[in-house]
């Protein structure tokens, strides 16, 4: 058995020890990335695994030769992955959060605090929800555009019901709706009729296609309002990642006639946005680790702002700010690899010039899709925040 204990120690170890220094060390790759992600927002579970091989490792370190080496090893890559993941969890859990707001009744109150009883049991919901798939919303250029709802069965009751319209990420070319399907049940779960959008992906079609195509989601949703038993002036956006930047968009240019829906459509105004670690600068080089996800700015606005001047400026959020700009929240990971928080920041600025109302929020040490657990370390602290700006917006 003991060589086998050495074995895993081993495997755990380079498993653990990679995950640290990802949090330390710009991503190689993607998967790298993902590794980065769970070691923070994950941690306790890393930390468990770390102390498994560490006491594994030290049934073989009596041993001699080569199997005595290799539990040194493991012993070694599993002490440094416990040191350097409950390190930086602790750094993330005592450091505070970056808030800038106009919104007194969002941010007065602070953050959440974490608690280990609900990071170990996971997402609860109240009760089962109901989600219907594949409503197709409008047909573009020959294809069927879709989204899904979800909520709970008692929002079938009497009375009308704010809704959420979630956009997914992918670099604007990868992706769908229903990528993360217990984000929306857990929203549905808070109250909200959930809409989670399909739209056009780039390459095949490009800037603005996308923004074009949750316009004529908007549209179908306030068209059939009382069908699903929501107020139509309650909508709110909401978008991760790319998801993010296309929300930001088009709640910023309801009435633009530079960006117009993909199809026949009404008011096409929202009520809020929110956007997760959104790409806002389009910068050509603002990814930090290219080949994270090379290309995607060239697949989207067609090639770089020199040859495509008027794509980058409609596709900054920026440019649509103005005296009917509805309040945005944005959260933003200190540690993001994609996108920098420079990005949230220089909205945050505009938004404030404007006087418009806004909460941004750089979370200490987080990364791109810290939000992927929904119990996790970065979430529960801001968690408070989005219910907050939720009722804000929504009273």
């Amino acid at each position: 058995m003991r060589p086998l204990f050495v074995v895993l120690s081993v495997l755990i170890g380079l498993v653990v020890g990679t995950s640290a220094a990802m949090l330390l060390l710009p991503a190689l790759n993607f998967y790298l990335f993902t590794l980065a992600v769970g070691a923070l927002e994950w941690a306790l579970w890393f930390l468990v695994a770390a102390l498994i091989g560490l006491l594994l490792a030290l049934v073989g370190v009596r041993s001699s030769g080569a199997l005595r080496g290799a539990a040194w090893l493991g012993l070694v890559l599993n002490l440094a992955a416990l040191l350097i993941i409950g390190g930086v969890w602790i750094l993330a859990l005592r450091s505070p959060l970056n808030v800038r707001s106009n919104m007194p009744a969002v941010v007065d109150a602070g953050p959440g605090t974490f608690s280990l009883a609900t990071f170990i049991e996971g997402p609860k919901t109240a009760g089962e929800i109901e989600i219907e798939r594949d409503v197709v919303y409008a047909t573009v250029a020959g294809a069927d555009l879709k989204l899904d709802i979800y909520r709970a069965p008692d929002l079938k009751a009497a009375g009308l019901h704010p809704a959420l319209v979630v956009i997914h990420g992918g670099s604007w070319r990868t992706g769908a709706k229903g990528d993360v399907p217990t984000f929306s049940q857990a929203l549905a779960d808070r109250g909200y009729v959930v809409f989670d959008v399909g739209y056009r992906l780039a390459p095949a079609a490009r800037f603005p296609a996308a923004i074009g195509d949750v316009k004529c989601a908007i549209s179908y949703i306030k068209t059939n309002a009382s069908t699903y038993g929501i107020d139509p002036n309650q909508l709110v956006l909401l978008g991760r990642s790319a998801g993010a930047q296309l929300a930001l968009v088009t709640a910023y240019s309801a009435d633009s006639p530079e960006l117009p829906a993909s199809c026949p459509a009404g008011d096409t105004s929202v009520r809020a946005v929110i956007g997760y670690y959104a790409p806002t600068r389009m910068d050509y080089y603002n990814v930090i680790k290219p080949e994270l996800s090379p290309g995607a700015l060239d697949d989207y606005l067609g090639g770089p702002p020199e040859a495509f001047p008027d794509q980058y400026r409609l596709a900054r959020p920026v440019s649509g700010i103005g005296a009917s700009t509805p309040p945005t929240l944005l959260l933003h990971g200190s540690r993001d690899q994609f996108v920098r928080p420079r990005d949230m920041h220089e909205l945050a600025d505009a938004l404030a010039a404007a006087d418009r109302p806004y909460t941004a929020i750089e979370i200490p040490w987080a990364n791109h899709g810290f939000d992927y657990n929904l119990t996790g370390t970065s979430t529960q602290r801001v968690q408070p925040y989005i219910d907050r700006f939720l009722a804000a917006v929504l009273e």
